[in-house]
């Protein structure tokens, strides 16, 4: 009793030492206790006491300082001696250097506490999740939250990669060097998805197929592949659309996304062009050599491929960052994130640490990295290489002022509209190639009516056969301001 009075000198006891769980034997603490009555000496003898549970909440085993303090004997006695205003959940800990230590926290939120008894950090006691389990059961339903790390060597993308309209790509650099490239940006891309066919497969197959002529009696005729067999797509971005958006050099991604209230027409506009949205461009600062993308810009990639797949599957949606070098030199480059990528994120297993060329796994998970967890996961091992070619649209021209754009010296306005229409007639251009512009068309969607007006108009984009009426000329040119002449 004294060592214990010593390491813990603040415990009152409700009742003395004893033999019985009850405390209704107590022990003579003047003999021995192989002198007691009634006490057979066995290992594993228990003797207990009962005490006050609130004066030892904060007291520890081992302590170096004994306690012996009479400043913190009486700060915590007087802690203890007042009415508690929350419940106290006691917990006893191992401390670093080995020694046993009771802390207690004044957290009264049920659940918290259930967390912290989880099977894994934030989730409920195996316990409440189902009364019994097998090896086999707990194996499968631990396997859940681990993943272990793997690089995937290509995208989804087709050999032939990503054709990127130049028009659109030129505009939006040249808007980001106003910044000097300091201020992040992004954009959506539109365009199509082109399936390509495996040459080399079906040529095997036909090669199958003649083999069989040469097995003798009972060998099958070869039989028409009416079917092609298709790999990856190619991935073909006709126009831009930059969204809404605020710099903001303290949010992860370096901007912050405002409402549109243009969402709708976009994707109504883009859908009778033919055209879907098939991937994303971000503007980027200089960065360190190798230093690809941002946590933040990894885990939106894979929110937009998730978007884009409808769930954790394959997909051809790209992502493309346009940086300047060192030398002055602009660098687009293309990339998609890995399917585990897309799975961690679906899961919510990634999050956003002080390091962002590190992707942080989410405490409930556990990645494993050369076979031992690791709390984090190198950005770059998440990115797969897209082949980026340029690209000339054929539908669209890139004239027409971006919308969504501050301090740009030129903003979309009638007179914008009425510069570049009155092109018509010279140099070839024709009123309809002119009007072929994607910034353009999000334009009169603001004055014409786009569930009646917008699908003629565009359908004479699409196909330039399919002539524009001349009402619509005669109206955009009257809203431009020009003399009636197209």
């Amino acid at each position: 009793l004294d060592t214990i009075a010593q390491t813990r000198p603040h415990v009152v006891y409700e009742a003395p030492l004893s033999l019985d769980p009850k405390c209704s034997e107590p022990i003579d603490t003047t003999r021995p206790l192989c002198e007691q009555h009634g006490v057979q000496m066995r290992d594993g003898l228990m003797i207990y006491c009962k005490v006050d549970s609130s004066t030892c909440a904060e007291n520890t085993v081992g302590n170096n300082n004994g306690g012996n303090t009479n400043d913190t004997n009486m700060s915590t006695t007087a802690a203890a001696s007042e009415p508690s205003s929350s419940s106290t959940i006691t917990k006893r800990i191992i401390a670093k250097d080995g020694t046993i230590k009771l802390i207690h926290t004044t957290d009264t939120d049920p659940n918290n506490n259930k967390s912290e008894l989880g099977f894994r950090k934030g989730l409920m006691p195996l316990r409440d999740i189902k009364k019994s389990w097998t090896l086999n059961e707990f194996t499968a339903m631990d396997d859940k939250y681990n993943f272990k790390i793997k690089r995937q060597e290509s995208s989804f993308v087709g050999v032939e990669g990503l054709h990127l309209e130049s028009g659109a790509v030129e505009s939006f650099q040249n808007y980001l060097r106003r910044f000097q490239f300091r201020q992040q940006r992004f954009g959506y891309l539109y365009g199509r998805f082109v399936e390509e066919e495996e040459e080399e497969d079906m040529k095997e197959e036909e090669e199958e197929d003649r083999s069989h002529l040469r097995q003798g009696w009972g060998a099958r005729m070869p039989q028409k592949n009416e079917s092609k067999v298709k790999k990856n797509k190619k991935v073909i971005v006709e126009a831009i659309y930059e969204p809404p958006q605020e710099a903001d050099a303290d949010a992860a991604e370096g901007f912050v996304m405002l409402d549109d209230d243009q969402e709708e027409n976009v994707e109504q506009v883009a859908s009778l062009l033919g055209l879907r949205k098939v991937g994303w461009i971000v503007g980027q600062p200089p960065r360190e050599t190798g230093f690809q993308f941002s946590a933040a810009e990894v885990i939106m990639a894979a929110e937009l491929q998730l978007e884009c797949a409808q769930g954790v599957e394959e997909t051809p949606f790209v992502t493309v960052r346009c940086t300047v070098g060192d030398e002055g030199n602009v660098i687009v480059e293309a990339f998609q994130v890995s399917l585990q990528c897309m799975e961690m994120v679906a899961e919510e297993a990634l999050d956003i640490g002080p390091n962002p060329g590190f992707c942080y796994v989410n405490e409930t998970f556990t990645a494993i990295q050369e076979g031992k967890p690791s709390p984090t996961v190198e950005n770059n091992f998440f990115l797969t290489l897209v082949p980026i070619h340029g690209y000339q649209s054929d539908m669209f021209v890139t004239q027409f002022p971006f919308v969504n754009r501050p301090f740009d010296d030129r903003q979309q306005t009638h007179d914008e509209m009425k510069r570049q229409l009155t092109k018509s007639g010279q140099a070839g251009w024709t009123f309809i190639d002119l009007l072929s512009d994607f910034a353009l068309l999000l334009y009169l969607c603001k004055f014409l009516d786009v569930s009646q007006d917008m699908p003629k108009i565009c359908e004479s984009v699409k196909d330039r056969e399919v002539l524009l009426d001349d009402g619509y000329k005669i109206i955009i040119s009257s809203m431009a301001g020009m003399d009636g002449s197209y």
